[in-house]
């Protein structure tokens, strides 16, 4: 009954979604001319400039000016839409290449203006070293990344680190993104990632919804995984290894119609090849193909906001997206099992204030076949913050995940990589889980030179339980503690944070060791996109 009544919850929230619709203003005026202003990592005119800025800018390739006019969605002759001028503000931010991005315009007699696009680059060679502590586990390596190779928007990365989790060893690995592979809407994305126990292999050829105007969007990926994965269930002292050779084929296509409020016919298909030496490790859908159908839709906009995670200029979504699957899901012998599959997506973010931000989704699948339900999954998401001046914000997170009916290898970790700061790497997990993390975050402003500095303190819950028990039976295990942030204002994305933890252990009353990682533990924000159908709840915590 429960299965039942989650999905059409999902689903009732889906058929609820009103989209609101941004409208563009209606002044006449005509664009006569576009000017990209290219700006390198250091630049005189600002603060930040140093002794060392010239030599630092000789060895960095300035974006190239194709790279900045692919993003921009108006020209020459068109009218002056400032809706337009925000979207291609944000798509050239998304990238990841600059440090600043700014869109203005220059009156030019009564009818007509002059934009002004102005860049100014990132540091985009960032070699690193990589140490990671905490729950009992270190990681020490080393890390070579290059996110605007030659200036064409192109991300390089290799890496070497020494895993003392599991007594993994050494870890390679080498990923190639090409944005807009010879000029076109396709990105193509390598990696390929191994060590002593597992490998990893994937290649993915993507055209994605680059703008709110984009009319179609595909996919094709390849994946090959092989070695063995870590059962958790087992003594943390003796792991258990669960062999397996692992490949699959996934292609989607999606068609969107509308610009502001967009609605979304796609399909997805699926093959995979498992072989697994445990039997009892078997997981839901190996040896199974599908082909799904969803109708989707989404609306959104924006506002801007700063000292959220971290010093840079963020956009903050408000708007909310939903999705109706509906498909097949058929056996490819070997277990494979064959069944109807159904499923929903539905989520909502309010910018209810200046001060105030609230998100939530929930998303609920089953499969169904011979009067019975298959794989029931259910995951609810909860996320907000408020700020309560310029530099301080209140921000938490809820992560609930269920699954009923799911005669299959689960299992689900609850560590300080997963949630719960100051517990040991591995060592609580189940087939459910839910827990929250609380911070209050402190930007006091102070800069030294490109670092920015900010302060935590948090607060985290959580617990993990098997299917078919009660919720209540259960063992809620707590954390409280301190962090400090380091912040980058020259680089991009999760290696732009510095992250240092101090946790207390309200299950042993003890302070855990210091924990140390790169990027925030989450975000004070979500955003609303397009995602492909899929069947929900396959991912678990093998490794």
């Amino acid at each position: 009954m429960i299965p039942r009544m989650a999905i059409a919850s999902a689903l009732f929230l889906l058929c609820a979604l009103a989209p609101a619709i941004t409208q563009a203003g209606d002044d006449p005026r005509v664009i006569r001319r576009v000017y990209i202003d290219r700006r390198d990592i250091f630049d005189p005119s600002t603060n930040d400039w140093f002794f060392a800025g010239s030599l630092v800018n000789a060895l960095h390739t300035t974006t190239r000016f194709d790279v900045v006019e692919d993003e921009l969605l108006f020209a020459s002759g068109d009218d002056l839409d400032t809706a337009v001028l925000q979207e291609t503000e944000r798509n050239l931010r998304r990238i990841g290449v600059f440090a600043s991005v700014q869109i203005t315009t220059r009156d030019v007699g009564s009818d007509s203006v002059d934009v002004i696009v102005q860049t100014q680059d990132r540091l985009s060679l960032r070699p690193a070293v990589l140490l990671g502590t905490g729950g009992g586990i270190t990681n020490v390596g080393g890390k070579v990344e290059e996110i605007n190779l030659f200036g064409n928007g192109t991300q390089a990365m290799v890496y070497g680190l020494y895993r003392t989790e599991n007594a993994i060893g050494w870890e390679g690995m080498a990923q190639l993104t090409q944005r807009r592979l010879f000029g076109s809407e396709i990105n193509l994305i390598g990696a390929l990632r191994a060590n002593r126990i597992r490998t990893d292999q994937m290649v993915q050829v993507t055209q994605p919804y680059r703008t709110m105007s984009t009319p179609w969007a595909f996919s094709v990926g390849v994946w090959n995984a092989f070695g063995s994965d870590f059962d958790y269930r087992s003594d943390p002292a003796q792991r258990n290894l669960l062999p397996f050779y692992d490949r699959e084929v996934v292609g989607w296509l999606s068609q969107a119609s509308g610009e502001r409020d967009r609605l979304f016919t796609s399909v997805s298909v699926r093959l995979s090849d498992v072989q697994r030496v445990v039997p009892s490790s078997r997981q839901a859908y190996d040896n199974t193909g599908h082909v799904l159908v969803a109708f989707s839709s989404i609306t959104q906009s924006y506002h801007r906001s700063r000292f959220l995670d971290g010093y840079e200029t963020e956009d903050v979504p408000e708007g909310a997206w939903g999705s109706a699957i509906i498909g097949r899901v058929f056996s490819l012998g070997n277990g494979g099992q064959t069944f109807w599959y159904l499923g929903g997506q539905a989520e909502q973010s309010r910018y209810v204030s200046p001060a105030l931000y609230l998100h939530g989704r929930i998303q609920a699948g089953t499969g169904f076949g011979d009067r019975r339900a298959r794989y029931t999954y259910l995951e609810i998401n909860g996320l907000g913050h408020l700020k309560f001046s310029e530099h301080f914000v209140a921000t938490a997170r809820i992560r609930s995940q269920t699954a009923w009916n799911w005669t299959a290898f689960r299992q689900l970790v609850l560590d300080f990589e997963t949630g719960l700061r100051g517990y040991v790497a591995n060592g609580i997990s189940g087939e459910n889980r839910i827990f929250t993390n609380s911070e209050l975050r402190w930007f006091p402003g102070w800069k030294t030179w490109i670092l920015g500095w900010s302060a935590v303190a948090f607060y985290d819950n959580g617990t993990v339980w098997a299917q078919g028990d009660p919720l209540s039976s259960t063992r809620f295990h707590h954390a409280v503690g301190l962090g400090l942030r380091i912040h980058n204002l020259k680089a991009a994305g999760d290696d732009a944070v510095f992250r240092f933890d101090l946790a207390y252990n309200m299950d042993t009353g003890k302070i855990a060791g210091l924990i140390f990682n790169i990027n925030q533990a989450f975000s004070a924000f979500s955003s609303h996109k397009y995602r492909a159908p899929d069947v929900l709840g396959r991912d678990i915590d093998l490794q």
